[in-house]
């Protein structure tokens, strides 16, 4: 890949809720219940962040819909657990908060009950969904373990399907009467959550791992970030490029909890297309051998360092290029099969 520098803008943050610490003045809030002053029903094309802006006039309040939500499924099964903002389903009842207590939420007076534990200790549970804006099917086919030779589950466009997988090594391969077919290796890991969702007609598929304690040296914590997605450290690479086509595998290694958007303009995408990347987030996406622009951004750190990066690229049939941003550092690192990471200046 050829890689030239520009700068991008930054769409979206995260924001932390600070609860307040005890003092012989000051109590920390108790979690409490927030009423829902209105039930929004989610449609197609919907994203937290679009709703939020909708009701709050600012797309970072999304964190105020997803607390309030998971409050609120613990009282009713009208509503159901938020697990990971990126993914919220047609018909999904969303639970809206007033602004005043949207506020309180926000700078933690009003602290919410936290969601109860949905990930079985023993196994990884493996949440799959497909996005198809076109209706289009997908099926996902599992290798290895308990599903032996291969065990296929069709999952229609706007579906959802939930496996608890045993510990160990897998295969995996997404496919649609409409697209490619991804397929890579995983691990499978007891107490973990993989997220995974798949959009047939723009041949990418996003995956994201929730937070787990990194399990190698310190030096190396350090060097490649909180998340060992992605990575390719050996000449075995755990990603398959489709046939005739290159497969660019992006992540965000965020010490600060940044998110990051990478912009992909040219081929299936046309005149561009953002993909929100959060820490711990992974995006597989294949590419025809034409040219694109990239472009990574990011909201500033506290530092006031904020990501900006970007160029061309012309994509290579059969290759597999991983790359991975810290935004809070405005770093990019690129890395082939077989070959260490390399910072892109």
């Amino acid at each position: 890949m050829h890689h030239t520098v520009s700068k991008a803008t930054a769409v979206i943050a995260t924001l932390i809720c600070l609860l307040m610490s005890v003092t012989a003045v000051t109590a920390a809030p108790l979690p409490q219940s927030v009423p829902c002053v209105e039930d929004y029903t989610v449609q197609a094309g919907d994203w937290l962040s679009t709703i939020a802006e909708k009701y709050y006039g600012d797309v970072q309040a999304y964190t105020v819909i997803v607390n309030a939500t998971n409050a609120a499924a613990q009282e009713s099964d009208k509503y159901a657990p938020i697990t990971d903002p990126s993914i919220i389903e047609v018909s999904q009842t969303l639970c809206i908060p007033l602004g005043e207590t949207a506020e309180g939420m926000i700078n933690g007076e009003i602290e919410t009950p936290p969601p109860a534990p949905v990930n079985p200790e023993d196994k990884l549970l493996a949440i799959i969904g497909n996005r198809s804006f076109e209706d289009i099917p997908s099926t996902l086919k599992l290798v290895g373990g308990e599903f032996g030779e291969g065990q296929e589950f069709s999952i229609e466009a706007g579906q959802e399907i939930r496996l608890e997988i045993e510990p160990g090594e897998y295969d995996a391969y997404w496919s649609s009467p409409e697209g490619v077919t991804f397929s890579r290796d995983f691990l499978a890991k007891a107490g973990v959550v993989a997220i995974n969702w798949f959009v047939p007609e723009e041949s990418y598929v996003v995956t994201e791992i929730q937070r787990i304690p990194f399990e190698e040296d310190e030096d190396r914590a350090d060097a490649l970030g909180q998340f060992t997605t992605p990575s390719v450290m050996h000449n075995r690479t755990p990603y398959r490029a489709p046939e005739g086509k290159e497969l660019l595998v992006a992540g965000n290694r965020s010490f600060a909890d940044l998110p990051s958007t990478l912009t992909l303009t040219g081929g299936q995408f046309g005149g561009g297309k953002e993909f929100t990347i959060n820490p711990g987030q992974e995006l597989i996406v294949a590419l025809d051998p034409v040219e694109y622009t990239v472009t990574w951004s990011s909201p500033p750190a506290e530092s006031g360092i904020a990501l900006s990066r970007g160029g061309t690229i012309t994509p290579v049939p059969g290759e597999v290029t991983v790359v991975w941003v810290v935004p809070e550092e405005n770093r990019a690192f690129l890395q082939k099969p077989g070959q260490p990471g390399q910072a892109l200046r």
